[in-house]
């Protein structure tokens, strides 16, 4: 019976998230279709959660080491992305983490921190978006503008960093000034002490998770 080897198949994969994720699987196995599609609901989640978590440890990887010396290779990376099966968005990953890991190390832990996230951007956003010079702009843009606002002095280099990013992604040799602006703006825009202080309490509800999870 299909519903059967669905959910024999369910178990053998949910442990196996289990091990990634450091937490007990359900050795149960579903009896209704209701139940199959809440626990594959569910592994999905953890699913997307575990990759975005890995592809940014790869990311930051990348970033922080010397050029062509990086721990993981680029296509590591690309297969995680949702471009992987997608030609021309995954060429696009590539070029953007081929930037990265030819580049020289960044240093400035304030630095390194907007690049990965701009180079996150672009990895984790869905293949549509990422082929649509526009979207990915706005993608990345809006990724920078979440991150935490710099120290005054390394703005600059910030913005050289990030506005790279977006013209490797966009496939251009020389950004619109009017996306340079928005970037510098999304960089410096001041900060939100309600959504920070919301942000102080959802990082440490996670790091809890993550406690209690074995991570």
């Amino acid at each position: 019976m299909k519903l059967e080897d669905l959910a024999v198949r369910l178990v053998a994969v949910e442990a196996k998230v289990a091990s990634l994720a450091g937490y007990g699987a359900n050795p149960d196995i579903a009896t209704s279709l209701e139940e199959l599609n809440a626990r594959l609901g569910l592994l999905e989640c953890t699913v997307e959660i575990l990759v975005t978590a890995k592809t940014q440890e790869h990311i930051d990887a990348i970033v922080a080491a010397p050029a062509d010396t990086a721990p993981v290779a680029i296509e590591t990376v690309v297969a995680l992305s949702p471009s992987a099966d997608h030609p021309e968005a995954a060429a696009i990953v590539a070029d953007v983490v081929t930037e990265q890991h030819e580049a020289d190390p960044v240093e400035h832990t304030e630095v390194a921190d907007i690049v990965a996230v701009a180079v996150v951007a672009v990895v984790t956003a869905e293949p549509e978006v990422v082929v649509d010079p526009v979207a990915i702009t706005a993608e990345i843009i809006q990724a920078v503008a979440d991150a935490p606002a710099p120290a005054p002095e390394v703005v600059q280099q910030i913005v050289d960093a990030v506005v790279e990013v977006i013209a490797t992604a966009t496939g251009v040799d020389t950004v619109a000034p009017e996306v340079v602006q928005q970037v510098v703006d999304a960089i410096t825009a001041p900060a939100d002490p309600a959504l920070d202080a919301v942000e102080a309490r959802l990082d440490v509800a996670e790091a809890k998770i993550d406690s209690l999870l074995g991570n």
